[in-house]
């Protein structure tokens, strides 16, 4: 009697392994495992054909007692279905959050079907991603694998948060790994080689928090070094900037600029200022400076002033807004799957992020797949006191054979358009020596974006998506790297000139 008792518990205990497949049992079928001519077949048998819910078994029979324990062991926790893919979850590489609504999250990596796709995720909707597949993320989505593109979804922290702006950049000094936590116990997402530049964004418990290969990690800081940031030459300037006493030095670039006694524009005219003067600036609040000018104080519209730090890095506080184009429901050019806003915003958000490293204080007229109107890009870069204004497109043309670089700046009346001719020169020439692009030179159009600001700005078109040449470079990762680089230098450039 033992003996059965320990054989029909040892039964119930193998049924429970196999995960009760009392819902996938029919009728006529019976448990497959258990042979018909064994001692608890019967019992055990009543319990799959009826796919019982364990009150079948009366209070009192033999296997009551047993049956309950497991009835309760299945109530607190439903185990896998045999068969059935479990995803790990310590294979997770990252967290993303959708930057748009009605996000498709497909079950293949293909955006042509609707037939693949098995739901939706607004913005600020949160998924566990497992791989980085191309411009696809491997994500979890209702336990099983599935794909969003990865335009419109950015990475979090390990903490859920958002990457705030870039602290400094260091590089490595030896081969690494990029762990998902701040520490060597966590899953390794990826190895970087010694001698690569990175962003770090914050420092914890003496990890880096970075980007590689555009998925947040944390390095060992101690594996890594500084990045002095290095000034270019710096051209020779018509006029030489007189002695001041402050870190801070205005360039006027308009005639007859007023120097008032108060920061509004209804006060007092102390004096006018001469384009090309130089101004020392104690400080500056909004769009007003505070100036000291042949020992007067007074202030200036700092429109009208070029910023120039004295000492230090010549980025260091300066306010850059990047235009990526387009976006949203205006995808720009498009050739096959490929369209111009994903690549202004990649090129974008890259020189942001090297900006933002020199110590600028840079805003993104759009961060994700939305479209502002080019009115509001205007309005955001006056909301924000801009300093200087640069919009990233992408060429098109009928002629396939059409290719390079091109700058653009616009030129209307009272405006400081050599300032604008400057920086548009600087990142032309930059991006042509760099990506060794055609050069097509700096031209005057008046587009709205550029015409309508009241402050340096040029629109630059990287290349042709339709020259197969172009093309090539504006869809690898290297050469975007090269894009925003030299983007980046042209404007420390700009600023390096007095």
């Amino acid at each position: 009697m033992y003996f059965k008792k320990v054989s029909r518990m040892l039964c119930i205990l193998f049924i429970s392994a196999s995960i009760f497949t009392v819902h996938n049992a029919s009728a006529s079928g019976g448990f497959e495992d258990i042979s018909p001519k064994h001692e608890a077949y019967e019992e055990i048998n009543n319990l799959v054909v009826n796919k019982s819910s364990f009150a079948d078994v009366a209070v009192g029979r033999e296997l009551s007692g047993h049956v309950e324990q497991l009835s309760f062991f299945k109530s607190e926790k439903e185990l896998p279905v045999k068969g059935v893919a479990v995803l790990d979850t310590s294979q997770v590489i990252g967290l993303v959050s959708s930057t748009t609504d009605g996000l498709n999250i497909r079950k293949s990596k293909d955006s042509s079907s609707k037939a693949n796709i098995v739901g939706t995720i607004n913005k600020g909707g949160k998924l566990s991603v497992y791989a980085v597949e191309g411009d696809w993320l491997k994500v979890s989505y209702n336990d099983a694998f599935a794909y969003v593109y990865k335009t419109y979804a950015q990475f979090l922290d390990a903490d859920g948060n958002a990457l705030r702006n870039i602290q400094k950049q260091v590089t490595t000094t030896q081969s690494i790994n990029s762990y998902v936590k701040p520490t060597s116990s966590s899953k390794v997402i990826s190895t970087v080689n010694s001698k690569v530049k990175l962003p770090v964004y914050k420092t914890v418990n003496g990890y880096y928090l970075t980007v590689v290969n555009g998925v947040p990690g944390y390095i060992v800081a101690d594996s890594t070094e500084d990045v002095k940031v290095e000034k270019p030459s710096i051209p020779n300037p018509t006029q030489t900037p007189p002695k001041v006493s402050g870190d801070i030095l205005g360039r006027v670039t308009v005639d007859n600029l007023n120097i008032r006694k108060e920061a509004n524009s209804t006060s007092t005219v102390l004096c006018k200022l001469k384009k090309g003067e130089y101004v020392q600036v104690n400080s500056i609040n909004g769009y007003w400076a505070q100036i000291i000018y042949n020992g007067q104080e007074g202030y200036v519209h700092k429109s009208y002033l070029k910023i120039l730090n004295l000492s230090g890095n010549p980025l260091k506080d300066r306010i850059i807004i990047i235009d990526p184009g387009h976006g949203g429901k205006d995808p720009g050019t498009v050739v096959g799957t490929i369209a111009e806003k994903n690549i202004a915003l990649k090129v974008s958000t890259l020189v942001t992020q090297k900006l933002e490293a020199a110590g600028a204080k840079v805003l993104m007229t759009r961060t994700g797949d939305t479209y502002p109107t080019r009115e509001g890009r205007v309005d955001f870069t006056h909301a924000n006191y801009g300093e200087i204004f640069v919009s990233i497109h992408v060429n098109y043309a009928a002629n396939t054979s059409a290719q390079g670089t091109e700058t653009f700046f616009a030129k209307t009346p009272g405006d400081m358009h050599q300032e604008d001719i400057d920086l548009a020169t600087f990142i032309n020439n930059q991006i042509v020596k760099n990506v060794n692009m055609n050069d097509r030179k700096v031209k005057k159009e008046n587009f709205i974006v550029i015409a309508n600001t009241n402050i340096p700005a040029i629109l630059v078109e990287l290349g042709f998506l339709s020259n197969s040449e172009d093309r090539a470079k504006l869809t690898d990762d290297q050469y975007i790297e090269l894009f925003a680089e030299s983007i980046y230098k042209g404007i420390l450039e700009y600023y390096s000139k007095q």
